[in-house]
């Protein structure tokens, strides 16, 4: 008799060595998607301060603030343009996701904070400064949920120690 098949122990030895390869891939694909994911949230960041920073050398009308001041950008002020929707496939909060543009020193310091809304939840990055979104681990401050603590700019109220002297309306 000709037998010119698998026996049923050549067949459980490569399901099994299959079972395990993708035990060690799965979570590796799986954290790389996830560190993807928050570094397209700090690039967005440092897109929307970038996107900021020309609203306000372009537009004469915008005041400046002065030392221990600051202005508030909004998302919804800005041109969107390169914002199709965040990482997670939800579209970023236009009104809680701002640029704070401060005045310390005679220099001007820029911080960004975005959140995404999807599916019910909210992820995003909270009030980070310009040189920290440029930091090597600065995929570490996107946050999620309750962690995700974002505060509601308004004239008069402080943000790192700057007092929002001005919100930009479209």
């Amino acid at each position: 008799m000709n037998n010119k098949g698998f026996t049923l122990i050549e067949l459980l030895a490569t399901i099994l060595i299959l079972a395990l390869l993708m035990m060690v891939a799965v979570p590796n694909i799986m954290s790389t998607i996830d560190k993807n994911k928050r570094d397209t949230y700090v690039e967005d960041a440092k897109r929307m301060i970038t996107l900021a920073e020309y609203e306000v050398r372009s537009n004469t009308n915008i005041e400046l603030p002065t030392d221990g001041n600051c202005i508030v950008i909004p998302l919804g002020s800005l041109d969107l343009s390169d914002f199709n929707e965040g990482p997670e496939g939800g579209s970023y909060d236009l009104q809680k996701s701002y640029v704070v543009i401060a005045r310390s020193g005679g220099s001007y310091l820029y911080y960004a904070t975005i959140v995404e809304k999807f599916d019910g939840q909210v992820k995003g990055i909270p009030l980070i400064s310009r040189d920290d979104l440029n930091k090597e681990n600065a995929r570490n401050e996107v946050l999620s949920g309750d962690e995700l603590n974002i505060i509601t700019p308004s004239i008069g109220s402080n943000l790192n120690g700057y007092v929002v002297s001005n919100i930009i309306d479209s």
